[in-house]
């Protein structure tokens, strides 16, 4: 009885293998394909040279509640995203290998948005300035949040690193 039951495991094991491997071949041509889709995931050298972030910059003086922040911060980094996918692959490339790290800052004023995008701009970081649509809390056309980059972490420490985190 016991061998039986030891018989039946092992070919439902090798049929269960075979089939996977059917599948396998099938969906992604093989498992030598299967792994140049593992080598494409995007991973994480912590203090690597060329590691590079997004900066969101928010105004503070507003007085936007949490899930106005959240969105509006969302749609700059959309923004900063859709911009750079077609243009500059290259970095978006960066920054998947870097984590796709983000930092939210804060800023006192419409002023400051406008300082912190010429200056970016004069390094080379991409920006997006974010105009709210004035449905909920902040009146029409203000400009709530400042996206910047991704860009090296060393050029964005320079425009924005002496800014308090959100």
């Amino acid at each position: 009885m016991l061998e039986a039951d030891a018989g039946v495991g092992i070919f439902f094991g090798i049929s269960c293998g075979l089939c996977l491997g059917w599948v396998l071949r099938g969906r992604y041509g093989g498992f030598a394909n299967l792994k140049n889709l593992a080598e494409k995931i995007p991973t994480y050298s912590p203090g690597g040279h060329g590691d590079y972030k997004m900066v969101l910059v928010v105004r503070h003086d507003l007085g936007m509640g949490k899930g106005k922040i959240a969105a509006q911060c969302s749609h700059a980094a959309v923004g900063l995203y859709r911009q750079l996918i077609h243009s500059n692959s290259e970095v978006i490339k960066n920054w998947e290998r870097s984590s796709c790290p983000k930092v939210v800052v804060k800023a006192p004023d419409e002023d400051t948005l406008r300082e912190l995008a010429q200056k970016a701009r004069g390094f080379g970081i991409e920006t997006c300035l974010i105009s709210d649509a004035g449905r909920t809390q902040i009146a029409p056309g203000s400009r709530t949040v400042l996206g910047l980059g991704p860009g090296p972490i060393d050029d964005m420490n320079q425009v924005t690193g002496h800014l308090k985190l959100y």
